[in-house]
């Protein structure tokens, strides 16, 4: 198959080839090439798959015929240029030609027919190249050997796929060719590889095939520094370089801090290239992770500086004399676990040597004087580039590339890509070894293998030093270091979630640690270890990264004390709670309300736990925090209730009703379900009456609103007047000042206006008492709500108070609820157009979640001025999709209704309603927004 493909080239263009190779060697050929010595100067190419191990165990049984094809491109290509492949290396070929341009235009044709063939199951073999010239020796008669096969093998190793590289002893045999060469050259600089002299490097490209790659392997290694050449791409650290630079302008001597795979040694390599140009005697790094522990560190700096030996002669005496006056750059990697000779070697570097700048990396701080900490986070996962996309998302894109070059993600990949990254905790090690994952699996499998990121391991990069192998071994390394006290402390500080302060830290651990003294060193020794960090929320704030967490738990499983641990977590939390509800009640009401925000981590992570193991705790973490529900709709912590109660036994526990309570109004107003909600209100009053437990009021109080929203007035001032009873008798001023402010508002509807007026009186009163924002924002709900019958402008003015007290509060969505009452005012004195606007304005601020029946209850009251503008159709679209809603239409929403059927006629309003009664809230909300708009384009 392959040979006719080959053979449908130009027939002239093959013969132009062959002549212009004849005149070539006719021109070029020397005496000093002749076999005569038995040794030559010759070409070697040398091929190597990409990825062949990993292709092979993916497809084992197309492989081989791919492989096949692969050998007879390469062959074909070798021999039309005069070349003799002579040796198979497994997944490559070595040849050897008389003269360099034949290599490289046999490298070219091979590439081009590779990209222009038909391939199987296996996708396009990749292939990297390398070429050399130097002195080759036969052995026997179909083999060679030589300096220049090590030099050809070792630019082939460092090339990237589908890329041809050069040594500079090849490009110069070249600039002898008289002929116009079909190719471009690029220096890529002096390169070091192992085994072989520095030589220079360069890059075959055609212009049409692949050009850009990323830097190629190998380092610089010359008397001016040793600093690695970057294999890929450097980003997201733009910020850390300018605030290093900063540090370096005061002190000789820095130490950048994290935990293991966080990017220490990428960050410190990148900041000391950025200064080499001002330090003439280079930049060194030296790499400690060789090292045995507690090993001298003289010797390994005295190898990096190129020291020879001599005798008699200590290492430190000659790194000293070496670097006293030397302006350069000492770059300590690794320094963790040689701290103590470390330590020295760097105190005595930088009191002798005065133009030595040290940067050392740690995953502890060295602790000598003088020393500039710089503690390295996570990659930001909030700066974006031009695209809009994180350093971390841009990370994991570019190493995917490297791995499958067809990765193109699109808007929801990288969606899936931030949530990935986000579990990896934007560490940059987890990221890349995560991306190179992607030649053998999607983005989903991917996703689904970091909730247990530990033995990521990394496949693409065997080169890696060993415990940067798998995340596992980068974190066991530093747990290693610990004293059995830190360990302890890491282990039981491993079922937090999220940030958490130190108080709830002490308290955990006090459940089997007795000297408090012994846990605060351990929280010490895991911060100067990075296993451990301040938040940025506060000193006493902490926080361990995931991959961490993942680590303690392993290890306190292992200790068979886990679910103890975990136990004692929910037990503190749930003190939490009763402290937040208590600061919720009060003043500070906002703040209470953003701790529990803060740490709704740790407040899911052991309810969660809670809930199968001791539904007691469970219900002891969420009792508390009834009234922080009921103000802030759409709470995930809302949901608890339910859950709760749906579990075995449920209705022996103590503070059953009241978890029903929150049950019932969960699903009334979160969920929009009335019969839901009525089933957890009758078996919470079945509850209360079969003993001594009670709700204190809320069940009573949920049911006098579900009354309200229904339109069964009195059956709401009834369950109102209970819950006010039941209230005042437990205390509970908060059910009590809401029972009486929404009784006092339903009966200024009904018309009651003495008996509202008396009950606004008696919620004025029971204000006194309480400093509460939103129980004060109540208040002033009662006294707009029986103004508005008296006054609408004085009411306005009793609801924006309220508003005022809510947003104090916190209380969002009880401010858009008042801000509802003000549009329904304001709508009664305006335009019908303006009036809908108004309505329009109000849906839109309303938010999504939490706010069910405040949205319907606008759409209700959209009826109104839709009649008056005679938008028939579209009102019986609403009207249909209202008799979904848990409302009942009020006076002015039924003559809305009956004026459009009048006018329309009843078959095309129920036509209209019908398609209506399809709309879920959210489509009925749009559906009049864009009415809206449609209505205003049309004016204009």
């Amino acid at each position: 198959m392959g040979a006719c493909r080959w053979l449908s080239r130009p027939e002239r263009e093959e013969r132009a080839g062959l002549i212009l190779v004849a005149e070539y060697r006719s021109m070029t050929r020397t005496e000093s090439l002749a076999p005569s010595t038995g040794s030559w100067e010759s070409t070697i190419l040398t091929t190597d798959i990409v990825g062949s191990t990993a292709l092979l165990r993916r497809y084992p049984n197309d492989i081989m015929s791919a492989m096949d094809l692969h050998d007879q491109i390469l062959h074909a290509a070798i021999r039309r240029r005069s070349g003799d492949p002579f040796r198979h290396t497994g997944d490559g070929v070595l040849a050897i030609f008389e003269r360099p341009l034949d290599a490289v235009l046999a490298a070219i044709d091979a590439l081009r027919e590779m990209h222009s063939v038909a391939w199987g199951p296996t996708g396009r073999l990749q292939l990297r190249f390398g070429i050399h010239t130097g002195m080759t020796r036969a052995r026997g008669e179909t083999d060679f050997f030589g300096p220049a096969l090590p030099t050809a093998t070792r630019l082939q190793g460092a090339a990237n796929a589908d890329q041809i590289l050069l040594s500079g002893v090849t490009v110069e045999r070249l600039a002898n060719d008289r002929f116009q060469k079909p190719f471009k050259l690029s220096d890529l600089g002096e390169h070091h590889f192992k085994g072989i002299e520095p030589i220079r490097v360069y890059q075959v490209s055609t212009a049409d095939l692949p050009a850009d790659f990323p830097p190629i392997g190998g380092k610089r290694e010359t008397a001016s520094g040793n600093l690695p050449a970057n294999l890929s791409s450097f980003l997201g650290r733009e910020r850390e370089l300018e605030e290093l630079g900063q540090i370096a302008d005061e002190s000789r001597l820095l130490t950048l801090i994290g935990p293991g795979g966080i990017g220490k040694t990428r960050l410190a390599i990148e900041f000391a290239r950025s200064l080499e140009s001002s330090f003439p005697e280079g930049a060194w790094l030296v790499d400690l992770s060789a090292l045995e522990r507690g090993s001298e560190v003289w010797p390994a700096i005295a190898e990096t500086l190129l020291i020879p030996l001599l005798p008699g002669v200590e290492w430190r005496v000659q790194v000293l004399e070496r670097l006293y006056d030397a302006r350069a750059i000492l770059l300590m990697d690794n320094c963790e676990h040689v701290l103590d000779p470390i330590a020295d070697a760097v105190t005595e570097l930088g009191s002798a040597c005065g133009k030595l700048l040290v940067i050392n990396t740690s995953r502890r701080t060295l602790g000598v004087e003088g020393e500039a900490l710089y503690e390295v986070s996570a990659l930001d996962s909030g700066s974006q580039d031009g695209s809009g996309q994180s350093a971390a998302v841009r990370l994991f894109v570019e190493r995917g590339r490297l791995a499958d070059r067809r990765f193109q993600p699109g808007p929801d990949d990288l969606v899936l890509i931030q949530r990935i990254c986000a579990n990896l905790d934007y560490i940059p090690l987890a990221i890349e070894i995560a991306a190179g994952q992607l030649r053998r699996l999607t983005l989903a499998s991917i996703e689904n293998g970091v909730t247990k990121p530990l033995d990521l391991h990394a496949r693409n990069f065997r080169r890696r030093t060993g415990r940067q192998q798998t995340l596992r071994q980068t974190l066991e390394w530093s747990y290693d270091l610990l004293d059995l006290n830190g360990r302890q402390v890491l282990q039981r500080l491993s079922v937090f979630s999220g940030p958490f302060h130190e108080e709830q830290a002490l308290a955990v651990c006090a459940g089997d640690m007795s000297s408090e003294a012994d846990i605060v060193r351990g929280i010490d020794e895991l911060v100067e270890s990075s296993l451990l960090s301040r938040d940025a929320g506060g000193p006493q704030l902490l926080r361990m990264l995931q991959t961490v967490q993942a680590l303690g738990r392993e290890k306190l499983d292992q200790s068979g004390v886990l679910q103890t641990v975990e136990t004692r977590h929910g037990e503190v939390y749930a003190n939490r709670c009763r402290e937040l509800s208590q600061r919720f009640a009060s003043v500070n009401e906002a703040k209470a309300a953003n701790a529990i925000y803060d740490e709704l981590s740790n407040l899911r992570a052991a309810f969660e736990r809670a809930l199968t193991r001791d539904l007691k705790l469970a219900a002891d973490l969420a009792a508390p925090l009834f009234l922080f529900n009921y103000s802030h709709r759409g709470a995930e912590t809302g949901s608890w209730y339910e859950r709760i109660m749906a579990r075995p036994g449920a209705d022996q526990l103590e503070q059953a009703p009241i978890l029903l309570a929150g049950a019932a109004g969960h699903a009334f107003h979160d969920e929009g379900d009335q019969q839901k909600a009525i089933a957890f209100i009758e078996r919470g009053f079945r509850i209360e009456a079969a003993g001594s437990r009670s709700s204190q009021g809320w069940l009573a109080g949920v049911a006098g609103q579900m009354d309200q929203w229904s339109g069964n007035t009195i059956k709401c001032v009834e369950h109102h007047a209970t819950a006010v009873e039941q209230a005042r008798s437990a205390g509970n001023v908060a059910c009590e000042i809401m029972s009486l402010s929404m009784a006092a508002f339903v009966k200024a509807r009904v018309g009651d206006l003495d008996g509202a007026s008396e009950l606004v009186r008696e919620v004025t009163q029971v204000g006194q008492t309480t400093t509460q924002p939103t129980l004060m924002g109540y208040v002033y709900y009662a006294r707009g709500g029986v103004e508005s019958f008296k006054d609408p402008n004085r009411a306005i003015d009793e609801y924006w108070t309220s508003v005022d007290w809510a947003n104090m509060a916190g209380n969002h969505l009880g401010a858009q609820r008042v801000k509802q009452l003000i549009a329904d005012l304001q709508a009664a004195q305006a335009e019908p157009t303006e009036a809908l606007a108004i309505y329009v304005r109000t849906l839109i601020d309303l938010p999504n979640h939490g706010a069910a029946f405040y949205t319907w209850l606008t759409i209700r009251s959209v009826l109104l001025p839709l009649a008056q503008l005679e938008a028939d159709e579209d009102l019986a679209v609403l009207a249909g999709a209202l008799t979904a809603s848990p409302l009942k239409l009020d006076r002015s929403a039924r003559e809305a209704v009956n004026k459009a059927k009048e006018r329309l006629g009843s078959i095309a309003f129920e036509l209209a309603a019908a398609r209506g009664s399809k709309f879920d809230l959210a489509e009925a909300r749009t559906y009049i927004v864009d009415l809206w708009g449609s209505m205003e384009r049309q004016s204009n």
